[in-house]
């Protein structure tokens, strides 16, 4: 007989002897084995851990799915030339005066209506802003502009030419004599495209008027204390007829210089030439660059939706987590105290 047999028949033996020497549980064990109540189901429970953030994760895909689609719907197209084919504006603005049209407008505009009233003197001041084309033209008008107002008779207060990088602007402050400002105005519109204008009148003949019968009874009054002082005084009599006769002269010089100057305000008009030149055009942006402007922007709304939606609901998501924390805390100190007892 081999080993291999003799190894098979012993842990035969073996099992028979284990087998019959099972040990065999107390019939008091059994009683209460029986006694115990079957096992309650297993109860559904959420996996906060988990849950938590797969949703964040679903939202966040939800939003940019979202955002991506709106962009690429939205998103304005270009056209063959290169020219963006934007959604129709709720308003038009108006269109620009053509340059053969400028000075047509100019003359129509400052003809009758606004020209200074003749045999009356009138305060006028104008502000022009004319756009040209481009650099060169806006320094040919702003030489033009200062040749031409001395040419009229006028004069330049003051000037101020910059031309930076990206646009250029002249800023002029013109004195032109009013018989020629309507001249001056149109020949100033048409430079180009006439972008504002503002006249303003304002009548001087009233206060001139006022100053010159003033000072007529100064003189008047002036003349009858130099013949009062020609005659025999006393002292106390002489000094205050002097005193009155120096302020009087004195009034009378303060209101001519007054009425000067008011003679020359209406004499000369004021004219603030603003000359711009057309700005250069902003490169349109590819159609990927308006698409991830387009979810930018829609990306930026969600979040401010979401923002709103926490600060509304956030003290309610605190009690309901707190309560959510009390529970387990409350189940756990329950199963430690069931296993206790047994």
């Amino acid at each position: 007989m081999s080993p291999l047999e003799l190894v098979d028949d012993r842990f035969g033996e073996l099992a028979r002897e284990l087998h019959a020497a099972r040990p065999v549980a107390p019939e008091g064990l059994r009683e209460r084995v029986r006694a115990l109540a079957p096992p309650a189901p297993r109860r559904f429970e959420l996996n906060l851990r988990m849950l938590v953030p797969a949703a964040g994760l679903a939202a966040i895909a939800v939003s940019l799915a979202v955002a991506g689609g709106i962009g690429v719907l939205h998103s304005p197209k270009s056209t063959e030339h290169g020219t963006i084919q934007a959604r129709r504006p709720v308003a038009r603005l108006a269109a620009p005066v053509p340059q053969a049209e400028s000075k047509a407008l100019g003359q129509r505009v400052f003809g009758a209506t606004l020209a200074p009233a003749a045999g009356r003197l009138q305060q006028y001041d104008a502000n022009l802003t004319v756009r040209v084309d481009n650099r060169d033209d806006l320094s040919k008008t702003t030489q033009d502009a200062l040749r031409f107002t001395r040419r009229l008779g006028g004069f330049v207060v003051w000037a101020r030419y910059a031309a930076p990088s990206d646009r250029g602007a002249s800023e002029l402050a013109l004195r032109v004599p009013v018989d020629h400002v309507q001249q001056a105005i149109a020949h100033f519109s048409a430079y180009g495209t006439l972008v504002s204008q503002r006249i303003v009148l304002k009548d001087l003949q009233q206060r001139v008027d006022g100053l010159t019968a003033r000072i007529s009874r100064l003189r008047a009054e002036v003349a009858a204390l130099k013949e009062q002082l020609g005659r025999v005084l006393t002292p106390e009599r002489r000094a205050l007829l002097e005193q009155r006769l120096q302020r009087d002269q004195a009034q009378v010089a303060l209101l001519t210089r007054s009425k000067a100057a008011s003679v020359r305000r209406a004499s000369m008009s004021r004219i603030a030439l603003t000359i711009a030149d057309r700005p250069k055009p902003a490169a349109a942006p590819g159609r990927l660059g308006r698409t991830l402007h387009e979810a930018g922007s829609v990306l930026a709304r969600e979040l401010e939706v979401l923002l709103y939606a926490l600060v509304v609901a956030g003290p309610l998501l605190l009690i309901g987590l707190a309560a959510m924390v009390a529970g387990r805390v409350a189940r756990r100190r329950s199963d430690e105290r069931l296993l206790e007892r047994s």
